[in-house]
């Protein structure tokens, strides 16, 4: 038998039909296809609107440096607000601002697991964030809420240790909520902007 006349053979008769496995399997990949088209893009992204690069993780709305924060009380406000600062505005100095964010940061250590001696051992840090948006042209607020960050840290009888893992749970807090704080805002103005 010939090369020519196997490759006869395995070649399927006009009129049989497809095996539904590889049916499925090919309208799988129109459907893949087709969501492919799709124009819904992530909120983060290297390419801005237009196509325009404006760098690795940065956001694609039209606000950068254009969102004022409202001066901190305390340490915790300050820590949020200069998180905020550079993730909102992507560390550009604020200029002439379309909105105002106005923040009030809480936070609080809670123990969780308590020795015999009347120590605790496992605290968890919570720290709070309500937040208002605020359009500065009409004095409209665009969006308001509550967000909150939860850190678990360590607590020992060492004063020093102590101290530096409340420290440590309050950065990493202030980071945390910054980003749902940053996520919030950008939906709130993508649904006013777009």
């Amino acid at each position: 038998m010939s090369s020519s006349d196997r490759a006869g053979r395995a070649a399927p008769k006009a009129g049989r039909s497809v095996p539904a496995p590889l049916r499925a399997f090919a309208a799988a990949m129109l459907g893949a296809a087709l969501l492919a088209g799709c124009t819904a893009g992530p909120l983060y992204g290297t390419y801005g609107v237009g196509g325009t690069d404006v760098g690795a993780g940065a956001m694609r709305l039209p606000y950068a440096g254009r969102i004022a924060i409202t001066e901190a009380d305390t340490r915790t406000d300050q820590l949020v607000r200069n998180e905020l600062l550079f993730r909102l505005n992507r560390g550009a100095p604020v200029a002439d601002p379309l909105y105002e964010l106005r923040l009030a940061v809480d936070g609080k250590a809670r123990g969780v697991v308590v020795q015999s001696n009347g120590v605790s051992r496992s605290v968890i840090y919570i720290e709070t964030a309500k937040y208002q948006l605020v359009r500065l042209s009409d004095k409209v607020v665009v969006a308001s809420g509550e967000r909150s960050a939860t850190v678990p840290y360590d607590q020992t009888v060492q004063l020093y240790a102590s101290q530096r893992a409340l420290k440590n749970a309050r950065e990493e807090a202030s980071k945390q909520l910054a980003a749902q704080l940053e996520i919030a805002i950008a939906a709130s103005l993508s649904r006013t902007t777009g």
